[in-house]
């Protein structure tokens, strides 16, 4: 009976317009909720944020209060950044994203202060994505030319004086003003060469060393099933599941790693069933008008270790994750939506078929390529990141910029024939040798990109290759001779994990003619490389440092 009358005593507290704490409404065996205000920087209550304990998630009414029922594993009280309000961060100096507050046991209220932004919410904005920074706690020696002798240079001093200053020069070069916004798609470290507990602090200070507003998502390699590693991260970064809105644009983050047989993990990515009802709760508050963007860090829609009766077989040996179906039901009713994952070390623009509905899922290439070993991908594509527009509820452009490159170049052409260290390109997809044939690696190409090699003014779709497993002969015949900290099966076509689909090729009429490569992707933009540019060296500088 005392329960209930304290209840009703709250109720009635509310209904009159006074204040009580929550002590008042229950008795004191009973865990407290987690309550607070979410106040503007003129001290304004803030209406309709979202909130959440890392369970469920709720909206703050119109003066700015929230209420969330406790929950014995919540470690953090945390909100969504509302598109009209700016990105909070660690620091001046740190602009990576601080949406949070840690649980604390002798703590139940949680209040948070934002700050609005000055001209409303957002038109535009960029956004950069960055695949697996990985750094580690070693020297991975890489080579500045086709010699012997390695160069020793710790993962955060090239993640910073490469990834981070290239960033910071396409930030540069934008129209001033421009919003830009960054997700690491996960692994930002790995313990590779020893667990070192500062890794994961210096990492969030490399990327949030630049004007971008950053978040994380967590990778396999932030945790190793390890609950310490995960610990750092969560140290690091705060929550790993949130979400965030800029612009007309919600975007989620979760992570969907779940371990079994102590280290390893399920690929496609998972999610638990309290993470999917976090998920439904959280896009549950947000308008149908949007676009969504989901980021995670393994690739949903393939992989080859599956769990057991697992629906979506795919070929090949890979399976979409075992929840796609459910997260695409609760997208259908958006206005779009976009999946984002990294893991990988290779890109690929994965389009599959479930359950009558095309699926595309964007699997960024990693900004450390091998490692740190090199210059390029598993796949050749090189080291860097992407750059995306996003303009109302859509995205408007995208590009891939490897990093040191021009953004204008967006592929690479061999001649099919090419012996690169013993592998070549005829050999990994069977192609006629002795005829010219020259093979494009187009970074970030997907079914509706088109790709034309134009021979004395005449202009040929190339064709695509599209084959599971393979390898990229270039990628491969580099690493094969230089790689020190990975197996050779990583690279090649015994990787059963690999899905290859941006290459195409073309058959010249004359084998010496001078061929120009022109792609015009999915948002209108055209790039052209021509033949007097192929690789021809197993050892070209661009997989070495610049």
């Amino acid at each position: 009976m005392k329960k209930t009358i304290l209840a009703v005593t709250w109720v009635t507290l509310s209904l009159l317009g006074m204040s009580a704490t929550p002590a008042m409404a229950q008795t004191d065996d009973l865990p407290q909720p987690f309550t607070g205000t979410i106040t503007d920087e003129r001290g304004k209550p803030v209406e309709g944020v979202i909130v959440s304990n890392g369970f469920t998630c709720v909206q703050t009414d119109a003066k700015g209060r929230y209420e969330l029922p406790f929950h014995s594993a919540s470690k953090f009280v945390y909100f969504t950044v509302p598109a009209d309000c700016e990105v909070p961060t660690h620091s001046a100096t740190d602009n990576t994203a601080c949406f949070y507050q840690e649980v604390k046991a002798d703590k139940s209220v949680y209040d948070f202060s934002v700050t609005k932004l000055p001209k409303g919410k957002e038109k535009n904005h960029k956004l950069i994505v960055i695949g697996d920074p990985q750094v580690t706690n070693a020297f991975n020696p890489y080579f500045t030319g086709p010699n012997d002798n390695p160069i020793n240079k710790s993962d955060v001093e090239r993640f910073t004086e490469e990834t981070m200053e290239d960033i910071k020069r396409t930030i540069a070069s934008l129209p001033k003003g421009t919003p830009v916004y960054g997700i690491s798609m996960g692994d930002d470290v790995q313990y590779y060469g020893g667990y070192n507990e500062k890794l994961e602090g210096q990492i969030r200070a490399a990327l949030g060393s630049s004007q971008m507003k950053l978040f994380s998502v967590i990778g396999n390699h932030d945790q190793d099933g390890k609950a310490l590693f995960k610990q750092k991260w969560e140290e690091a970064w705060g929550p790993t599941d949130y979400s965030f809105d800029r612009g007309n644009v919600h975007y989620v983050c979760f992570n969907n790693v779940i371990y079994y047989r102590g280290q390893a993990y399920w690929q496609p990515g998972e999610l638990t069933d309290e993470q999917l009802a976090w998920l439904e709760s959280d896009l549950s508050l947000v308008p149908k008008s949007k676009l969504v963007v989901l980021s995670y860090h393994i690739p949903l829609t393939f992989g080859n270790r599956t769990q057991k009766g697992n629906p979506h077989a795919i070929g090949n040996g890979h399976y979409a994750s075992t929840r796609i179906t459910r997260i695409m039901d609760l997208l259908k009713p958006f206005k779009g939506y976009e999946l984002f994952c990294g893991h990988t070390h290779f890109a690929v623009n994965n389009e599959i078929e479930i359950d009558g509905q095309h699926i595309l899922e964007h699997c960024h290439a990693a900004a450390c390529g091998d490692i740190w070993q090199s210059n390029v991908n598993i796949d050749g594509v090189p080291n860097g990141y992407y750059v995306y527009e996003m303009k109302g509820n859509k995205v408007k452009d995208c590009y891939y910029k490897g990093t040191n490159w021009d953004k204008e170049k967006q592929m690479a052409l061999f001649r099919a024939d090419t012996d690169l260290n013993g592998e070549s390109y005829a050999a990994d997809w069977n192609l006629p040798r002795d005829s010219g044939i020259i093979v494009a690696n187009v970074f970030n190409a997907d079914s509706e990109w088109k790709v034309y090699a134009i021979e004395n003014g005449k202009k040929t779709e190339m064709t695509r290759l599209q084959k599971t497993p393979c390898q990229d002969a270039f990628a491969v015949g580099y690493h094969h001779k230089y790689a020190k900290s990975n197996v050779y099966n990583f690279f090649s076509k015994k990787n059963g994990y690999l899905k290859m689909n941006h290459w195409y090729y073309y058959q010249p009429k004359d084998p010496n003619a001078f061929i120009t490569i022109k792609v015009v992707d999915k948002y209108g933009n055209t790039y052209t490389e021509t033949s007097d540019h192929v690789v021809t060296e197993p050892f070209y500088n661009y997989a070495h440092y610049y």
